[in-house]
């Protein structure tokens, strides 16, 4: 496989459910629980906006979204996403430059110790991926593509996120999609750790995979999200919190914890303008005493569970 095909591969994930037209998805689960998914409506005055919470892969029954979760995506100017990845060029062009080796450079079977490359070719072999591809990735995303095939095996798709649904909606409704950061700069997270950051991580991946771990925690988290039930996500985080080893310490202080920040001051921004906001982020993303609604609070923002 050529690299231009392996990039065109990897970014299938991503973009494909921008692509799909969920409008065809069936309102046969909408019956069940008009609570389904985790929502906030956040007020400043006379400022107001909701914060939804979302999960990346999905399943046909988790649409169309409840009444309760659709009225704000109708009265919103605008949705905001961690990542508008609809724009497939600008998705393979990240990829090529952060996530793949280049051709002509060694590939990842050279850079990684003999243990780890069985190991990896073990889980390859297992699940019946050709090795070749996979180890032009950089380690970071082939832990990411790992957990991704895990979760699909699974019976959960990128194409059915929550975030595939709200990109369509969007569409139909003429609102502008906008980012709290970009592929880009999601990447940028990863490819800036230290090698031995990304090895832990990597390393993470493949104990998550070998375990079943990551089909045992996406279960948690949906099931958390289909009934809004906020404890057992937020015990969810505590536990991910109390790990030690440096994948897990990566995962939640960068990738989790660590963008909160910067996630707080945009929606302070966009929130001054006087417009009003749909901001979707991970479920994970909201709870706990670093998550946005309780940072928000401290920025003096009052929050109302729905």
């Amino acid at each position: 496989m050529s690299l231009s095909s392996l990039i065109s591969r990897l970014t299938s994930a991503l973009v494909c459910c921008a692509l799909l037209p969920l409008l065809g998805i069936g309102d046969s689960y909408a019956q069940g629980n008009d609570r389904r998914g985790f929502l906030w409506e956040v007020r400043k005055g006379k400022q107001v906006g909701w914060l939804l919470g979302t999960v990346h892969v999905g399943r046909p029954e988790f649409y169309p979204l409840p009444p309760s979760r659709l009225v704000p995506l109708q009265r919103a100017d605008a949705i905001v996403l961690e990542a508008d990845i609809s724009d497939t060029p600008r998705a393979i062009a990240a990829t090529q430059k952060y996530a793949v080796y280049p051709e002509g450079a060694p590939g990842l079977e050279t850079r990684v110790t003999p243990e780890l490359r069985q190991r990896i070719e073990s889980v390859l072999s297992r699940n019946q991926l050709d090795p070749a591809p996979m180890m032009r990735m950089k380690p970071w995303m082939l832990a990411n593509v790992l957990a991704l095939f895990e979760a699909a095996q699974a019976g959960y798709v990128p194409a059915l996120s929550v975030e595939a649904y709200l990109l369509r909606v969007a569409k139909n409704e003429s609102k502008p999609i906008l980012e709290f950061e970009g592929i880009e700069q999601q990447f940028e997270l990863f490819e800036k750790a230290p090698w031995a950051t990304q090895i832990a991580f990597l390393e993470e991946a493949l104990k998550a995979v070998e375990s079943r771990g990551v089909r045992r925690e996406l279960n948690r988290i949906v099931q958390a999200w289909e009934t809004a039930d906020r404890g057992s996500l937020e015990r969810l985080l505590a536990e991910m919190r109390a790990q030690s080893s440096v994948g897990s310490r990566f995962t939640v202080d960068t990738i989790l914890l660590g963008r909160h920040p910067q996630m707080v001051r945009k929606i302070e921004t966009m929130m001054a303008d006087g417009k009003s906001y749909v901001f979707a982020v991970g479920a994970l993303h909201l709870v706990g005493p670093q998550g946005l609604v309780e940072l928000l609070r401290a920025r003096g923002f009052t929050l109302v569970e729905r």
